[in-house]
């Protein structure tokens, strides 16, 4: 106890120092915490005035929280004699939950309102157990003097940090405070075992798929120098995949932008059956070849994890690296140069397209998947005419037809190639499928080259469809727009182009951001939709997130009543209005915040 009184008397002396002469009266403390009383200096946090910020919009029943519920009672059971205080904070570093050991700690601590809603961060209250902790991504402990504001120098307190086992990610802290003249070191272990089996629970409270996803990665993780990655399935209509892993390897191999493309890409194969090696061409030039390895539950393809290479291949008696030259192909489609690859920079569009063309130089009849709004007309059309030139394309509408609101059919007369697109053929009866099946035959035996558009789910053998699709060779699968991040900006300034021609409209920073964070359910249909509202809103000029239709901030996969449709909007513009502000925001709409949050929850509402 002499000691630790006399190693506080020298924290005592350096941080007076430090507050009077900066950071060379810092002399003789532990790096972390000198740093850290830089940070709490350079952020402008007042030594002498104390103050913490109170947040209202805090889930206090998080998946966090749960996890770490019976660690927490555990750990608090044990040390029913002990005058501690146990906490745990958000990713945020506001508590989310506290447990006093000690009736009269937790008095002290009220003082200071450590309590559940606060925030701790280091540059509101400078250097203690909980903000510290998020800086350096590292149990920290600070006891007394080492703490930066005079409030809590009374104080000791050891932190350590929450992580997503997955993600790898700092989730939260957990932490022991208590009085400094009472502090035990052993506190520092006690913590640390807790926070990681907070940790584990994470892990356990996920899905079969997910921690399979996990063990698959840990092995191919335990490779040497080997980059690895591991992406789960999106959820439909969400931009994003749920589970993404990076190594340290693969870390150094990617920047984030291009660890993004990697990823949309897997999601893009896990539609796919084939497994064969890719290469992929990432935006600075380089090739990258992807080995995959699928995770699967219940029969579907819910993660994948890939080894990832940076192509070198050198020609011998030469230094110089032979470049390979496609982009996303397998690599018997190595050769393939089509001319979208200076617009398209997705890997999955380009993949897509090459196929469709390659199907088209064969003569092979084409289906195209994919989701609708996908752009699967667009997709065969471009692949056809990259082949065959500016030739005719008949579009046949399926269920129009059935309705008798169609009759275009192909010309018998047409000279040279052409090509007969039928779309939505599993969405009529037989009669019709048959009226479509002599359609084809007959373009068939004019020279016509045919294809098929449809959604991705299976069609059974028995449907009217399942004829028409006997008449096909080969099959490729569009990618979704919340797969296309790469050209979501040029498929905007088209679409503004198309929509108003003849005006000068461009989007904000602020509005280019809210359409990259949705998840587009509807696709570049969708897309059009809410960027022909936010055209009629604001005809010229700069287009703002006020602009753009509510359902933009909210990534809901459900369908919504007009009632709740309307609901939604009137939250996103109350939100919109008070630039965020939830007590402003439900008082204007005459809720309460609680209700407030449980609507934002239900319509999934963020980014306001």
């Amino acid at each position: 106890m002499t000691d630790l009184r006399e190693r506080q008397l020298r924290i005592a002396a350096a941080r007076a120092d430090f507050l009077e002469y900066g950071p060379a009266g810092a002399a003789g403390v532990d790096d972390v915490v000198a740093a850290s009383w830089e940070r709490s200096h350079d952020a402008g946090v007042n030594a002498d005035r104390y103050h913490v910020d109170y947040h209202d919009d805090i889930d206090f029943d998080s998946r966090l929280a749960r996890c770490a519920q019976p660690v927490i009672e555990r750990l608090t059971e044990d040390m029913s004699d002990v005058p501690v205080t146990i906490a745990l904070t958000d990713a945020k570093a506001r508590i989310v939950d506290r447990r006093d050991c000690s009736a009269a700690v937790g008095r002290v601590l009220d003082r200071v309102d450590f309590q559940r809603g606060f925030c701790f961060v280091e540059s509101g209250v400078g250097t203690n157990g909980v903000g510290t902790v998020f800086e350096v991504g590292a149990p920290v402990r600070v006891i007394g003097c080492e703490h930066f504001n005079q409030k809590l120098i009374q104080f000791a307190c050891t932190g350590a940090p929450v992580f997503d086992p997955v993600s790898g990610r700092v989730v939260g802290v957990l932490d022991a405070s208590m009085l400094a003249d009472t502090w035990n070191p052993l506190m520092d272990a006690l913590i640390r075992s807790a926070a990681g089996e907070i940790g584990r629970n994470l892990l356990l409270d996920r899905s079969q798929a997910t921690r399979a996803l996990f063990e698959t990665y840990l092995r191919a993780d335990a490779r040497p120098h080997q980059p690895v990655m591991a992406v789960g399935s999106g959820t439909h209509g969400m931009r994003g995949a749920d589970t993404t892993m990076v190594n340290e390897a693969a870390r150094e191999l990617l920047s984030p932008d291009q660890q993004n493309t990697v990823a949309e890409f897997a999601q893009f194969l896990m539609t796919r059956s084939e497994r064969a090696a890719r290469h992929l061409t990432l935006d600075d030039g380089r090739r990258i070849r992807l080995r995959s390895t699928g995770i699967t539950c219940n029969g579907d393809t819910v993660g994948m994890v890939l080894l990832l290479d940076e192509d070198e291949i050198v020609i011998p008696g030469s230094t110089a690296p032979l470049s390979i030259p496609d982009i996303s192909a397998p690599e018997s489609k190595r050769e393939r140069d089509t001319r979208s690859a200076a617009t398209t920079r997705s890997p999955a569009w380009r993949t897509a397209r090459a196929e469709a063309v390659e199907a088209f130089e064969s003569g092979d009849g084409l289906l195209a998947l994919g989701e609708p709004g996908s752009g699967r007309l667009s997709l065969i059309a471009e692949a056809f005419r990259e082949v065959h030139g500016d030739t005719p394309v008949v579009v046949v509408d399926a269920p129009r037809l059935g309705r008798g609101e169609q009759v275009v059919s192909p010309d018998p007369t047409v000279d040279g190639p052409a090509l007969l697109v039928v779309r939505r053929p599993d969405q009529v009866g037989t009669d019709t499928a048959a009226t479509l099946c002599g359609m084809v035959d007959d373009a068939l035996t004019a020279g016509y080259r045919v294809a098929v558009t449809m959604g991705s789910g299976d069609t059974a053998a028995d449907s009217p469809a399942a004829v028409l699709l006997d008449r096909l060779d080969r099959s490729v699968t569009v990618p979704p727009l919340r797969l296309r991040s790469a050209d979501l900006e040029s498929i905007v300034a088209q679409i503004v182009k198309d929509v108003s021609p003849q005006r000068i409209t461009r989007l904000s920073p602020k509005a280019m951001r809210v359409i990259a964070s949705y998840g587009w359910p509807g696709n570049i249909t969708q897309l059009r939709q809410a960027l022909s509202e936010a055209l009629r809103r604001r005809p010229v000029g700069e287009i703002q997130p006020e602009d753009l239709p509510g359902f933009c901030r909210s990534n809901t996969t459900r369908t919504l009543t007009t009632l709740e449709s309307a609901e939604r909007d009137a939250i996103v513009a109350a939100l919109t209005e008070y630039d965020g502000n939830r007590v402003r925001a439900a008082a204007a709409l005459g809720l309460s915040r609680s209700s407030l949050y449980r609507k934002m929850h239900s319509y999934s509402i963020s980014g306001v």
